[in-house]
Order: C-alpha cells, then sequence, then structure tokens
C-alpha cells in the first residue's frame, strides 16, 4: 500500500472511514488524502442534517466573512433566508474546508505524518473516482450509508459506484 484516500461528507459513516483509514494510513505509515465534494445543488435538509452533527454553520459564517444580522442554527435555515448566490457558494465551501481539516485533524491525532487534502465539486461518486485517479490512491475508504437492499437498488449508492468502478481496493465502512 503506498497511498489511501478516504472520502468524507462529515456524516457518522464518513466519521468511521475517517477513523479506519488514519489507522490505516498510520499502520503502514503510508500519506493520507481527506477528500471532500461540495454539494451546491443537494437538497436543503439534507445538508441540515450533516451541519447540525458537526455544529459547523457558526463557524462557517464566521470563517466566511458573510454578514448576516441573524445566523440561524441550521443550513435549512440559513438557505431559506438567504438569497442564493456567492454567499451560499461561500458557506457551503467553508463548511467543507471545515470538514476537511476535521477529518485531516484526527487523523494526525492517531498518527498519520503525511496528510494531503481535496476538496471537489459534482456528482459525488465521479468526483471520488476522480480523486483516486489524480492521487494515485490504491486504497479508498468510504461510509456506507447502510441502506437496505431495496433502498440501493432505488436510489444508488455512492459507496456502491466507487466499489464498482475505482481502479483500486475499496473499503466501505459501516
Amino acid at each position: 500500500m503506498k497511498h489511501i484516500l478516504v472520502a468524507t461528507d462529515g456524516s457518522d459513516a464518513s466519521s468511521r472511514a475517517v477513523e479506519q483509514a488514519a489507522e490505516l494510513a498510520a499502520k503502514f505509515d503510508v500519506p493520507l488524502t481527506v477528500g471532500h465534494v461540495l454539494h451546491f445543488e443537494r437538497p436543503a435538509n439534507e445538508l441540515a442534517r450533516m451541519a447540525e452533527v458537526e455544529h459547523m454553520v457558526r463557524h462557517a459564517t464566521q470563517a466566511s466573512g458573510v454578514n448576516f444580522p441573524n445566523v440561524p442554527d441550521t443550513m435549512l435555515g440559513l438557505f431559506k433566508d438567504t438569497a442564493p448566490g456567492d454567499n451560499t457558494v461561500r458557506l457551503i465551501t467553508v463548511i467543507g474546508e471545515e470538514i476537511v481539516k476535521r477529518a485531516v485533524d484526527r487523523a494526525k491525532e492517531l498518527g498519520v505524518k503525511t496528510t494531503k487534502t481535496m476538496i471537489s465539486q459534482g456528482d459525488t461518486a465521479d468526483a471520488i473516482l476522480d480523486m483516486i485517479d489524480e492521487t494515485g490512491t490504491d486504497m479508498c475508504v468510504v461510509g456506507h450509508r447502510g441502506l437496505g437492499r431495496v433502498k440501493t437498488m432505488l436510489l444508488g449508492s455512492v459507496a456502491l459506484k466507487v466499489v464498482q468502478q475505482a481502479g483500486c481496493s475499496v473499503l466501505s465502512v459501516r
């Protein structure tokens, strides 16, 4: 093993993937790249759940320098009351950067010596597959959403697509 990529969106499943990837990278003393895919067109309620879990809305508004008189507690409230455009893009980007920073910090705590980061946008699975190619990754670690068989068949799965199409080993963490 020469290089590990872990994809994270800040969810519980991806946090477990970060832990697993960091443990492997530390054990084998290989570089770890932490990747994140920005989701500008994702449903607001899905983004709200993710941000609420990580409590990132206030951090993102402070770090982005966007001036909102009454910062809401959730992404749903944030996007409901703000005009779309540069501010929304900037906030999503800052949240993505914070997700990656926290993952890198955790990886270093677990003994990873060399870390890199990548942030992309677009279709999540395709962006992860591009990251694999760009980094020369020979192992990718992703979180599995835990959907049932029927839901996975109907809705598709990022982890499933990455497992099926990646040119490297893929570890899907539950």
